[in-house]
């Protein structure tokens, strides 16, 4: 098997196993992803779906298609119905070996509880275990008060498995989270939703780092439109 078809089998196996440890605890609907289930971007074909994950929240998965050059996959979980973070990863195989990153935004109101730090803590300590692997920096951007913790890292082929199971690692976390959480009021869940959605209006106004490739190719309009009704859902 040659490194195309091994990276390829890779992202398969990020998607599997992230859809399936949702999928083993909660009711998921796959959604119509409409106009945006397989845009071309930067010469690349996308393949986009996102799901329903019942009483939880929103899902989107992305992966590049047919680009030896770079092959990519990314999956984002989006909370609704409790004091929850959003996840974000990117698992990114290329010429040069990839690189990857895990993140966990603190996209909620009064985010110094208490209670609430204690799982933020959680998090950090199981991305901890990834602290051999090289870190690749990061530029400054508006969303860092949001995203304390997080890895930016170099990929190592050895560690491929460790990494996948990481982010399986964090998931279980942030089910554990969500089985210990209270239902938000209406009226705490759309202070959330608020918090949420300005996120993602700001990724397109303050010039994200990969916003800005979609824009080129697409549009503000288009993009708006995508990663408000199909990447966040919000």
């Amino acid at each position: 098997m040659g490194f195309f078809e091994e990276n390829e089998q890779n992202m398969q196996t990020i998607l599997e196993r992230g859809l399936g440890i949702l999928a083993q605890n909660y009711t998921v609907r796959k959604l119509d992803a409409g106009e945006f289930a397989a845009p071309i971007t930067m010469n690349t074909q996308f393949r986009i779906a996102h799901y329903e994950i019942e009483n939880v929240g929103h899902l989107m998965t992305m992966y590049t298609e047919g680009n030896p050059q770079m092959q990519m996959v990314t999956y984002t979980l989006t909370p609704y119905f409790k004091k929850l973070p959003m996840i974000s990863t990117d698992f990114v195989f290329g010429a040069d070996g990839g690189m990857f990153m895990i993140e966990v935004y603190e996209l909620v109101e009064n985010r110094e509880d208490a209670q609430y730090q204690e799982w933020i803590r959680k998090y950090a300590d199981k991305l901890a275990e990834l602290s051999d692997i090289a870190d690749i920096p990061t530029k400054p951007a508006f969303y860092d008060p949001f995203r304390p913790v997080f890895v930016s890292k170099k990929r190592t082929y050895d560690r491929d498995a460790a990494c996948f199971q990481n982010l399986i690692d964090i998931m279980k976390i942030f089910i554990e989270q969500e089985n210990a959480g209270e239902k938000l009021t209406e009226e705490e869940a759309a202070a959330q939703k608020a918090i949420q959605h300005k996120y993602v209006d700001d990724l397109i106004d303050l010039n994200g780092v990969s916003t800005m490739v979609w824009v080129k190719d697409h549009g503000a309009d288009y993009v708006r439109r995508f990663f408000h009704e199909i990447f966040f859902g919000v």
